[in-house]
């Protein structure tokens, strides 16, 4: 393996052949000299993603989405490059073995633990007499095999000791056992017992399909039934934590991409059987309500969130909840609420059960006019009083939602603003204020409440109205950024003009951080003897994956540039004379407020005679 990390970059890009990465996650069909497939990055209807062999790059004429095949894995799995890399390196078979950090290395023997004891509950369940009563509990629940083997599902015998025995005779440290909630030592040291016992085992994995955690259910007729819990979790351990983790997200994430929505369920099967009926989309909560961690995993998978209710008074508090949290998130989210009585798992088993699911799913409705729904059903708006409940209800949640610094989500509330408005024959002026001291109330109870507990109040954002001119000039009219977003195409394609671009321009010249970044870091390649190319720059740029996509796409259009060295000795000249120009402005501003002695001087500068100390001081200055 190279020990340089720019070659063993280079080295894993050649080993991964662009059309077999993409066509082991697309079906793809040859098309003359490309091959052809349906975008992933957006709702394609017909094959709009090109994938060439001799360049080992694919783009979508679509929604342009384009790159290499780190790019393509990172964005369908979305993971940043250095992930990226490892995934690729793995698939081709190439040792990737990056220094790892303490922590990481006991990540990785925490996480070898768990594959472990994952192989041995799946034997028991699908090869060993000792599983016969789990697998006829499963056919009973219409699990099919294929669904109980792609989900990993297996089997932790009764006994207390039946997975310790594993343990001593493969010699695995049982305290590792016990880090990841599989084990638990007795009293006074007399050894470990099975932390799950006589139940079904459902593997709990992280996106990347890794083993983190595990679901119990005990069998129908355990004997251990009216002492113990129906469902068991894992613990909480340094590799899983259920308020962070969402149910066969590993499984749906691409299917909701091509969907545009993910549906958020509550149980284990419920998942299980969507996918078995062709509705993989669909994921699940720990046990726990919906919070900001779970919405920020979903929201980096899709533009929006189906939550699935029961028709129940339980549910219904479940949105309001979920709506406290989206308020203030770029996501969509809609509510679905199943038959009476239904949950989907019962629902998916009818013999129209998929199609009606499907369809309950994609008639979801927007969450915040479910909310008024149900409140003008109980309450009506005929009356003041009854405009007053619901308008101070709604509002409320907007209240309590967390901050809102962004612009899209200040855009979001005008927008819900907008609608109860609308909704409620009130002027938005009215709205506005109520929300302005309901949010005040809140901040207010946020304060008494830190006096008691001595805790820190979150703060509360202030209702913003948007309007007028909310900044100065985008940095497409900047000159400099002109010049410099030109220069970083032409340098991006022809690394051997950089030599003679760091002579004459300096990163320290322009204003525009990823434009100074991006020059810095081809200088500073050129300047240790490496060619400051896409892969060395992607190296370079790992913390920045942002930062590179810009970069490959100014390197598109710069591949379009003819006579690049004369197109960058043009830049050149025209950003002299930008500086030129700055210098003499700023001598003029000067000299309407110098005094005599000082204007003599600043006359002589001004007609090209400057001291050279001055000269260069009033150049750094402009610059």
């Amino acid at each position: 393996m190279p020990s340089d990390p720019v070659e063993l970059t280079k080295q894993i890009k050649a080993a991964s052949d662009i059309v077999a990465v993409v066509g082991s996650y697309l079906t793809i069909k040859p098309v003359g000299p490309v091959f052809k497939a349906l975008c992933p990055f957006h709702n394609d209807s017909r094959p709009s993603l090109d994938i060439d062999p001799k360049r080992q790059r694919y783009k979508c004429w679509a929604c342009d989405a384009h790159g290499d095949a780190f790019s393509f894995v990172q964005h369908m799995e979305k993971v940043n490059f250095t992930e990226a890399r490892a995934i690729l390196a793995q698939r081709a078979g190439i040792k990737f073995d990056e220094t790892q950090s303490p922590q990481d290395h006991h990540k990785t023997r925490l996480l070898e633990a768990m594959r472990w004891a994952q192989a041995h509950y799946q034997r028991a369940l699908l090869d060993d007499p000792i599983g016969e009563a789990a697998r006829k509990y499963l056919g009973g629940r219409k699990l099919a095999g294929k669904t109980v083997r792609d989900f990993g599902l297996g089997f932790a015998p009764i006994g207390g000791d039946w997975l310790m025995r594993f343990v001593r005779e493969e010699r695995i440290p049982a305290e590792t056992l016990v880090e990841v909630g599989l084990l638990f030592a007795r009293y006074e040291n007399r050894g470990h017992l099975d932390r799950f016992q006589d139940r079904v085992m459902f593997p709990i994995h992280d996106v990347r399909g890794q083993t983190i955690g595990f679901g119990g259910r005990i069998m129908p007729e355990s004997i251990l039934l009216p002492r113990a819990p129906k469902y068991y979790n894992s613990a909480e351990t340094p590799l899983f934590s259920k308020k962070d983790v969402l149910y066969g997200l590993n499984l749906a994430r691409h299917a909701g991409a091509a969907t545009g929505y993910l549906a958020v369920v509550e149980g284990y099967t419920d998942v299980m059987m969507a996918h078995q009926c062709g509705v993989p989309q669909v994921v699940a909560t720990m046990g726990t309500a919906l919070n900001a961690r779970h919405v920020s995993q979903l929201r980096r998978y899709v533009p929006k969130v189906v939550l699935v209710y029961d028709a129940d008074a339980g549910g219904y508090t479940g949105v309001d909840r979920a709506l406290e949290l989206f308020v203030s998130q770029d996501v969509e989210l809609a509510v679905a609420t199943l038959p009476e009585g239904l949950d989907p798992c019962d629902l998916l088993v009818l013999p129209d059960g998929p199609e009606t699911f499907r369809k309950i799913l994609t008639s979801a409705v927007d969450a915040l006019d479910f909310k008024l729904n149900r409140l003008l059903e109980k309450d009506g708006a005929a009356s003041i009083e009854g405009k007053r409940r619901v308008i101070d209800e709604v509002l409320g949640i907007i209240a309590a939602a967390p901050p809102m610094p962004s612009q899209t989500a200040q855009v979001k509330q005008e927008l819900i603003i907008t609608r109860l408005s609308h909704r409620l024959g009130l002027r938005q002026e009215t709205v506005w204020a109520r929300l302005g001291e309901l949010q005040r109330e809140h901040k207010q109870r946020q304060l008494l409440e830190a006096q008691k507990t001595g805790a820190t109040p979150t703060p509360n954002q202030t209702p913003v109205r948007r309007g007028g001119n909310q900044g100065g000039p985008t940095p497409k009219a900047d000159p400099y950024y002109i010049i410099g977003a030109t220069l970083v195409r032409l340098l991006s394609v022809e690394p051997g003009l950089v030599a003679k671009a760091a002579t004459e321009i300096q990163p320290e010249d322009f204003e525009h951080t990823g434009i100074r970044r991006l020059l810095s870091e081809m200088y500073d390649a050129w300047k240790v003897g490496q060619v400051p190319d896409l892969d060395v720059l992607r190296e370079r740029l790992a913390d920045r994956s942002d930062l590179f996509e810009w970069l490959v796409r100014q390197s598109e259009v710069g591949r379009q540039m003819e006579e690049r060295e004369k197109k960058l000795q043009g830049e050149i000249a025209a950003f002299r004379r930008m500086k030129e120009e700055a210098t003499q402005k700023l001598l003029s501003a000067k000299v309407s407020s110098a005094s005599e002695e000082e204007l003599v001087e600043l006359l002589r500068r001004k007609m090209g005679k400057p001291s050279n100390q001055d000269g260069d001081n009033l150049a750094n200055g402009a610059a």
